[in-house]
C-alpha cells in the first residue's frame, strides 16, 4: 500500500486558485466584452423583419447560413428536394424459389451449455 504525500496547505490554495481563475475567467471575459460591445455601439442588437442604418448588425454580411436559406427567395421560384436515391437503383427480382428451398432446411439448434455438478 502507497501513501499519498499530503500537499502544503499553501499549494492546495494556490491549486485552488487556479481551478477557480480557470472556471470564471472565460465567463467574466465574455461579460466584459459585451458590456464594452453596447458601450461603444448606440443602437441595441434586435432581430426584426425590417432594418435600417440605425440598427447594429446581429452578424457579418457574408454569413453563410444566411445566403443558403435566402437563396430560394432570390431566385423566385420553389427549391425542391429531392431524394432519388431510390430511382437509381436498379430492380432486382425477387427469387422466392430459391429462399423457399433455403428455409426448408433450417440449422441444427445448438448444443446446450454443460450442466454443473
Amino acid at each position: 500500500m502507497t501513501r499519498v504525500t499530503r500537499r502544503p496547505l499553501g499549494a492546495r490554495a494556490l491549486w485552488l486558485l487556479g481551478t477557480l481563475l480557470q472556471l470564471l475567467l472565460p465567463g467574466a471575459a465574455a461579460w466584459a466584452d459585451a458590456r464594452l460591445d453596447i458601450a461603444g455601439a448606440h443602437a441595441t442588437p434586435h432581430i426584426e423583419s425590417h432594418t435600417s442604418k440605425s440598427c447594429a448588425r446581429i452578424h457579418a454580411p457574408d454569413c453563410a447560413l444566411c445566403h443558403f436559406l435566402t437563396a430560394p427567395a432570390l431566385t423566385g421560384r420553389a427549391m425542391p428536394l429531392r431524394l432519388d436515391v431510390a430511382a437509381r437503383l436498379a430492380p432486382r427480382p425477387a427469387d422466392r424459389a430459391g429462399t423457399a428451398r433455403a428455409r426448408a432446411r433450417p440449422h441444427p439448434q445448438p448444443r446446450a451449455p454443460p450442466t454443473l455438478s
